[in-house]
């Protein structure tokens, strides 16, 4: 499944980037939602964006809304959905006196009704997310969320139970299971680093193994693709330009995407990777490569569009 990774180079240039790896045939494509969009939950409730969004989504089979996968909003905020099955703890059935969402609901809200990360974690403990599927979907899936700002802060909800409550991810890496707080103390263990929490004897670290040349862990494995992100991310020196910046990003999501196998498209736990797809913060562009051309797309989020564009609007995947 996916992997992800914020980023801010040596000039202070913040990025959010993903592999979209999933079974699912359905095109993802770079979706724009706009202000005072109405759209509807999976529980049949309408709420209105007040922020224009874009990013990486799909369009509903049997109803009609947009499901975004990672997008970031005109105020510069990001926030994308990975998988985090075996763990989570939704609610059976809308809870009275809360707002309730679907899983899949939960980005469109995030990103359309919040102008920074501490509203949305100020939101959080009213929220129940309900295990009930989005559309025709066949199952309720189980995500936790990355969100990030232009200030380099890097969030993690992870719904497992109680409250939802945003955790700091002084990482900045995600991928599937198994939870954050799991994912660090691996790292630290693949880097012989003696605590369980990320710190600057884990940049060392990463630093030092890059340095001596050794083989990154490969594979499907959500721990393996973890660490070779983290290293990546933490042992190289940040870019000096924004265009070496996006270079290094797609290099390093491309050694982490999981191959396409067309004798097993029509399998359903078939996992591989739909696009890759970089947020740039700062000028609100969204770069998205599709595993069927190869072709980098960039769309930017201007002032004119958030404030002229009324209507939702998918981008051609190729």
């Amino acid at each position: 499944m996916c992997t992800s990774l914020t980023y801010t180079s040596a000039t202070g240039h913040h990025f959010f980037a993903r592999t979209m790896d999933f079974p699912t045939t359905t095109p993802w494509r770079p979706v724009f939602l706009p202000r005072h969009y109405h759209w509807e939950t999976a529980l049949h409730v309408t709420r209105t964006t007040q922020y224009a969004i874009l990013g990486g989504g799909r369009i509903a089979a049997d109803f009609s809304a947009y499901l975004l996968a990672d997008g970031f909003n005109e105020s510069g905020i990001s926030c994308a959905e990975l998988y985090l099955p075996g763990v989570v703890d939704y609610a059976p059935a809308p809870v009275a006196g809360q707002l309730n969402l679907t899983p899949q609901d939960f980005i469109n809200w995030a990103l359309g009704e919040h102008a920074t990360l501490a509203a949305i974690a100020a939101d959080l403990p009213h929220v129940t997310l309900v295990d009930q599927p989005w559309g025709a979907d066949r199952y309720v899936y189980p995500f936790h969320w990355i969100l990030s700002d232009r200030s380099g802060q890097t969030l993690v909800i992870e719904p497992t139970g109680g409250p939802l409550t945003a955790q700091l991810n002084p990482a900045g890496v995600l991928t599937n299971t198994p939870i954050l707080a799991t994912h660090l103390r691996n790292l630290n263990d693949f880097l012989n680093v003696d605590a369980p929490d990320f710190s600057p004897a884990t940049v060392a670290a990463a630093r030092s193994y890059l340095v001596s040349g050794q083989p990154l862990p490969s594979g499907p494995v959500p721990t393996h693709r973890f660490i070779h992100t983290a290293i990546r991310r933490w042992g190289n020196p940040p870019a000096t330009t924004t265009t070496a910046a996006v270079t290094h990003l797609f290099q390093w999501l491309a050694e982490v995407q999981l191959p396409y196998q067309p004798k097993r498209r029509h399998d359903r736990n078939h996992n591989y990777t739909h696009y890759r797809g970089i947020c740039d913060l700062d000028t609100k562009s969204y770069l998205f490569i599709p595993r069927t051309t190869g072709r980098l797309q960039q769309i930017t989020l201007t002032p004119e569009m958030a404030a002229c564009r009324h209507f939702p609007h998918a981008f051609p995947a190729n």
